[in-house]
């Protein structure tokens, strides 16, 4: 049976009988080789509901870095923030070169000394990864694993405390067909240990069946800080071929918490349950978070009559499960809170290779371990602006995901939870594909009750109406504001994978928000930003290769519109673009060699650089 709710379903605005219309899932993680289009677009109109701005909230906006490279996760989100003292680092997928990205990687930034450095130009590895899990150990040994490729073994760049020097490894995790999309978290009983989940290469990504399973969930521990590996490719006997097929790149999230720990699985057409250790990860427990009635099921055998009628066509196939994007939170007294987006899911083609869900399934729900297993209470939701009882879309750009989803959650020392999420916006639209923004719920008595009907808006200052807010992920331990680092763009959906819109760079956006300030924004108030915005500087424009010889990037990391040109060194004129954006690509090869001058104009002030050509 499909797990029960606390909340009033009748609450939850959904979209109208005729939309419920289900799509094919994409369950093949995407690793980002395939060649996608590059041609930057930016347009947009709205949809005509008024926005008014009482600007009473204050929360702070800064671009920290940038990225062409747009998909941050599959499907769950990993922890992108720390916190050490008044130090801070955030880490996500970069990348600035379409079509391949050959430069993808790790980018990195760090606020230390009251401000954030630079934004990074290129990645922190020599070699081509993905997907980074942030993570820093009491010892102060700073550690990001990511992924390397389909058959090489998961990658590490670590430094220790005082230390500038990034070292690089693999994780010496023996021989599988490939260890893909980690999750990684420390804890232990000196804060020195590393635990790391992820799954082997499935044969969508070209990989082999390991130990009878397409993609096997596997486990790593380290108790010195990521040095050495004492526990390898560890299969769990509760997550094994007798339980499950197949796992799915991302489909999972972790933390820790001095000796406990937990992670979840947010599966589709199988059980979503949440593993929990009290020792360190010597010893488990399963939890169930949603009880699929079908054990073992194979796509396209056909799924009994037995599941709900979400689309109301008479027919009970609609079989609800999480939507894969989750969170997970061990609190201050080591109970374990899980956050996840709702989904309905049928295999009505019975030809297609694969099953279906439905993209307008709206809600957030959430699971605490005091609560019985197969149960969920809905904690936030889109919202139905209008007032009109239903939501109004133009359409909805395909993250593969519900409506209301990539939770991220923090406490404070007093116990207070804080959840942000991305919800699609019903007064945002191009005219083709709605807006997301990004919104806080929160529960001031550890998980029992929620600010369900007042969640915060953190994007809702006219400025920023029409950027789309995904991949958040909030601080864990809260002091006195909530942190978040987000992902935005001009465009719905992403470049990578779903619509593949034309590349555009995307902000890496830190924002903060005083925990004093929520009050206010639940009730209502507006907010307004303090953006921090300097004029037009020689970081706001990156040049590569530079020297050039068969063509160059010219990368403008400013918001607004930009008129670039190029001079030779005579004064000529031999390039010329107005309202520029993002990255502009220009071809070198018939140009003499020699030195170029750069000029960049902007409402912030005009840039020059040198550009040389070989």
């Amino acid at each position: 049976m499909a797990a029960s709710t606390a909340f009033a379903q009748g609450k939850i605005p959904q979209i109208p009988v005729e939309q419920r219309v289900a799509i094919k899932k994409e369950t093949k993680g995407y690793l980002g080789d395939e060649v996608v289009p590059s041609t930057p677009y930016s347009d947009f109109v709205s949809s005509g509901i008024e926005v008014t701005n009482h600007r009473n909230v204050n929360v702070i906006q800064e671009i920290i870095g940038i990225t062409i490279y747009d998909l941050q996760s599959n499907s769950s989100v990993q922890r992108r923030i720390l916190e050490n003292g008044n130090d801070r680092m955030a880490a996500w997928t970069f990348g600035l070169t379409p079509n391949l990205f050959n430069d993808r990687g790790t980018g990195f930034n760090e606020y230390v000394n009251g401000e954030w450095s630079e934004e990074p130009y290129e990645r922190l590895e020599s070699v081509r990864t993905g997907w980074p899990s942030l993570l820093q150990t009491e010892s102060g040994r700073t550690v990001i694993i990511n992924h390397a490729g389909v058959s090489t073994p998961l990658h590490v760049v670590a430094r220790d405390a005082g230390s500038s020097t990034w070292v690089e490894s693999d994780l010496p995790l023996g021989d599988t067909p490939g260890q893909l999309w980690p999750r990684a978290a420390s804890g232990g009983p000196d804060g020195n240990s590393v635990h790391v989940i992820y799954i082997t290469t499935p044969e969508a990504n070209d990989g082999t069946p390991y130990e009878g399973q397409d993609g096997a969930l596997l486990y790593a521990r380290s108790l010195d800080a990521g040095v050495t590996w004492g526990v390898a490719n560890h299969l769990f006997p509760e997550t094994d071929a007798t339980q499950f097929i197949q796992f799915s790149g991302d489909t999972y999230a972790i933390d820790a918490r001095g000796d406990k720990v937990a992670f979840a699985v947010f599966n589709s057409l199988a059980d979503s349950f949440v593993m929990i250790s009290e020792d360190n990860g010597e010893t488990w427990e399963k939890r169930l978070l949603v009880d699929f009635p079908v054990d073992l099921y194979v796509v396209d055998t056909g799924l009994p009559e037995i599941g709900e009628d979400w689309n109301e066509d008479g027919l009970f196939e609609e079989f609800y499960n999480t939507d894969n994007v989750g969170s997970v939170l061990i609190d201050n007294e080591g109970k374990v809170h899980v956050f996840y987006g709702d989904m309905y899911y049928t295999d009505t083609d019975l030809t297609d290779g694969g099953f279906q869900f439905f993209p307008g399934v709206n809600g957030l729900s959430y699971w605490n371990e005091d609560m019985e297993d197969d149960t969920r209470m809905t904690i936030a939701f889109t919202y139905d602006l209008d007032g009109n009882g239903q939501l109004d879309l133009d359409g909805l750009a395909r993250y593969f995901c519900g409506m209301a989803s990539m939770p991220s959650a923090g406490v404070t020392a007093a116990g207070e939870i804080y959840v942000s999420y991305s919800a699609v916006m019903e007064s945002h639209s191009t005219g083709l594909l709605n807006y997301r923004h990004l919104y806080v719920v929160r529960s001031a008595d550890g998980g029992q009750t929620w600010t369900t009907e007042s969640a915060c808006n953190l994007t809702p200052d006219v400025d920023f109406d029409f950027f789309e807010n995904v991949f958040g992920a909030m601080i864990r331990d809260i002091n006195n504001d909530v942190r978040i680092v987000y992902q935005r763009d001009f465009e719905p959906g992403l470049h990578i994978r779903g619509e593949e819109h034309p590349s555009v760079i995307n902000d890496i956006v830190f924002t903060s928000i005083a925990l004093d300030q929520f009050e206010a924004c639940e009730a209502g108030e507006d907010i307004e930003f303090t953006a921090i915005e300097e004029p037009l500087d020689d970081r706001d424009v990156e040049i590569y290769p530079n020297p050039a010889s068969a063509s160059v990037n010219i990368v403008i990391n400013k918001l607004g519109t930009a008129e670039l040109r190029i001079y030779d060194m005579n004064g000529r004129m031999v390039f010329e673009r107005q309202n520029a954006q993002s990255v502009v690509r220009f071809d070198t090869s018939t140009l003499a060699r020699g030195s170029y001058l750069v000029q960049v104009l902007t409402e912030r002030g005009v840039l020059n650089k040198k550009l040389i050509v070989e």
